[in-house]
């Protein structure tokens, strides 16, 4: 990881060149969006946050910290421009920057067209404005992220594979960001099935940075889709002290191996993941990424039949603070899971019915349609299987079972969505539901050739249903 930081000349030597002449803004910028990409906390320059905050203070007037700085707030559960009045007030002062700053550059105007689409909920309108800075800056690290993390967050695998496509041969070993580009391409190769490239680049960019923290979260994705359990968790364990050093994925990557252990059917050894990192690290951080990790981990332990005894409370209060905020819709499914195991169970009902009402706003934006067209039909189909009553989530889930890919995340993550629908058509009363759940674990067989899981839940239909 790399403690030198480009100054404006550097920049501008880079094809990127940018109004400010302050050149210790341009090394926090450097420094903070390098951070940024690598979700870590360089402590040469105090972390991201500390990056964040002096950058802006060096030059007030700096467009692309505002930038920066805006987008990094806009990327989880915000709520859209509208409804936002912190975010209003930010958004108005790099808009006051258009008038004020004489030397602004196109490529800078952009950005901020492109980081108004997306304070506004205008998700994909925001990813093809960075899509065009990309046309003549196929270099540019904020448009790169922004482009990369927006198609995740929209369940766009294979557009998300070519946009890197078809930057990456702009890049070599001298280009800044390489390493990382090569990481986030491994992950979106493996998000299309191509097991056999994505490792090869996520091993080639381990090869020019150990620590690149989303290259080894891109292996631990292509080892559980192949039903490798024991050599990802050999891989993660053995390398833990080169990606846990990420603050912001670590949490994420000790996810992975709890699903490893999971998916074997070591549930003690789950469990433990659990209590000693995922858990943990998100009862202390409070961050919403990192509790869709520890909600998703103990619904999948408690589908096997596994007692997790008072560990839902652990989430109580990042829950609340996210409960009704209704951002991006991935993160409203994994809250719905934990609120359909508190003990009170008129907590589900009413996340339920604040995400009906919300979606009742007179304005349009990407979250409030996913929300609309998905997002309600899936708490629905879950909230039935938490309530018995089985035929009426298979009935409501299995329509949308390809449109869930829309609310975001990846395939690993949606696939606890996949197990809720599996498990309600062995317990409907329908047989017609028995014969479609075994169809179901057939086409699983097929995508996850050695997946303990559906070797389990194959047996539970032979015992149940003959």
């Amino acid at each position: 990881m790399r403690t030198q930081w480009r100054d404006g000349q550097a920049w501008t030597g880079d094809g990127l060149s940018m109004s400010t002449t302050n050149n210790e803004a341009c090394k926090l910028f450097d420094a903070a969006l390098t951070q940024a990409c690598g979700m870590y906390d360089e402590p040469s320059v105090g972390g991201l946050e500390n990056s964040i905050k002096q950058m802006v203070a060096t030059d007030p007037d700096f467009v692309m910290g505002h930038v920066l700085s805006n987008n990094l707030q806009l990327g989880g559960s915000e709520k859209p421009l509208h409804l936002n009045p912190e975010i209003q007030q930010k958004i108005a002062h790099l808009n006051s920057l258009l008038d004020r700053v004489e030397t602004l550059t196109e490529r800078e105007r952009k950005h901020i067209v492109a980081t108004n689409l997306f304070a506004r909920g205008k998700r994909l309108e925001a990813v093809r404005a960075w899509e065009e800075i990309l046309v003549d800056h196929p270099t540019d690290m904020m448009a790169v992220r922004q482009a990369f993390l927006g198609m995740i967050n929209l369940g766009l695998p294979q557009e998300n594979k070519d946009i890197l496509t078809r930057i990456l041969p702009y890049y070599n070993i001298n280009t800044h960001g390489y390493s990382t580009v090569l990481g986030w391409q491994a992950f979106c190769l493996e998000e299309n099935n191509l097991y056999d490239l994505a490792e090869e680049t996520a091993k080639k960019s381990l090869q020019l940075e150990r620590c690149e923290t989303y290259a080894s979260h891109a292996l631990s994705h292509v080892y559980l889709m192949q039903g490798m359990h024991d050599t990802g968790i050999q891989f993660m364990m053995s390398t833990e002290n080169d990606w846990n050093k990420c603050v912001y994925l670590a949490c994420h990557n000790y996810w992975h191996v709890g699903l490893f252990h999971a998916e074997k059917g070591d549930f003690e050894s789950a469990l433990e993941i659990f209590d000693t990192q995922v858990g943990a690290r998100t009862k202390k951080s409070k961050s919403d990424f990192n509790f869709t990790d520890a909600s998703h981990l103990l619904y999948r332990l408690r589908l096997e039949g596994v007692d997790v005894g008072s560990r839902w409370s652990l989430l109580d209060e990042t829950s609340r603070v996210y409960m009704y905020g209704h951002g991006i819709m991935f993160n409203e499914a994994h809250l719905f899971l934990k609120s359909c195991c508190d003990p009170d169970k008129s907590v589900r009902e009413k996340q339920l019915q604040s995400l009906k009402d919300y979606i009742k706003d007179k304005e349009t934006w990407d979250t409030k349609c996913i929300a609309k067209e998905v997002g309600i039909p899936l708490c629905e189909g879950i909230l039935a299987f938490e309530n018995g009553e089985y035929q009426k989530a298979v009935e409501t889930l299995y329509p949308i079972r390809y449109e869930v890919i829309r609310i975001g995340g990846s395939h690993a993550q949606r696939d606890v969505f996949n197990q809720i629908l599996i498990n309600a058509t062995l317990q409907s009363p329908e047989s017609r539901h028995h014969r479609l759940g075994r169809m179901l674990l057939n086409e699983r067989r097929v995508a996850k050739t050695q997946d303990s899981w559906t070797d389990r839940m194959m047996a539970k239909f032979v015992t149940e249903h003959g």
